[in-house]
């Protein structure tokens, strides 16, 4: 029986764990073969790989810092070369700095590195990914709710630019 995904391959950056892992996991489980890539952890990677491949596709981890661009777009081209096409390029990797926003003590090389992950990596990856995908390829950026709250020291929160405005004027409803 053939499944929706049968011959077709993907690529889950941050994929060796959590939401990146599951995602690698369904891909395989609609038939696709499936590259993921991990900054840190071969150990985890690699056991990913192996549920890839209990899965009946063919499955590969590959190591890339998000964070430099450079290597982003080298890692669509390794995959491209050991599977021999890209369908699917799912955005997953991302960091978050946790710390008050008015912490003068936050670290502006934190909040650099996680600017170059969560955008910059992410726009070469798909500046790279569009040479190679064909008609039909799908390009899907996960994203998370942590980027929409600022946290600030005397533990007041503001929700994106909507919530900071009703909190700040809440008479007139932003």
């Amino acid at each position: 029986m053939s499944k929706v995904l049968d011959g077709k391959v993907a690529l889950v950056t941050g994929g060796s764990r959590g939401i990146g892992a599951a995602t690698a996991l369904r891909l395989a489980d609609d038939g696709a073969d499936v590259a993921i890539s991990y900054s840190a952890s071969s150990d985890r990677a690699e056991r990913v790989v192996e549920q890839l491949e209990s899965k009946g596709v063919r499955a590969a981890a590959f190591r890339a810092d998000q964070g430099q661009p450079e290597q982003a777009a080298a890692l669509l081209r390794d995959v491209v070369g050991e599977f021999g096409r890209l369908d699917i390029l799912v955005n997953n990797a991302a960091i978050v700095v946790v710390a008050p926003v008015d912490d003068g003590a936050i670290d502006v090389a934190q909040l650099d590195r996680q600017q170059a992950v969560n955008y910059t990596g992410v726009v070469a990856g798909i500046r790279e990914a569009i040479k190679h995908m064909h008609e039909g390829g799908r390009i899907i950026n996960i994203g998370s709710g942590a980027g929409t709250r600022v946290r600030l020291a005397r533990d007041d929160r503001l929700h994106g630019h909507q919530g900071g405005a009703r909190r700040l004027h809440p008479q007139r409803g932003a």
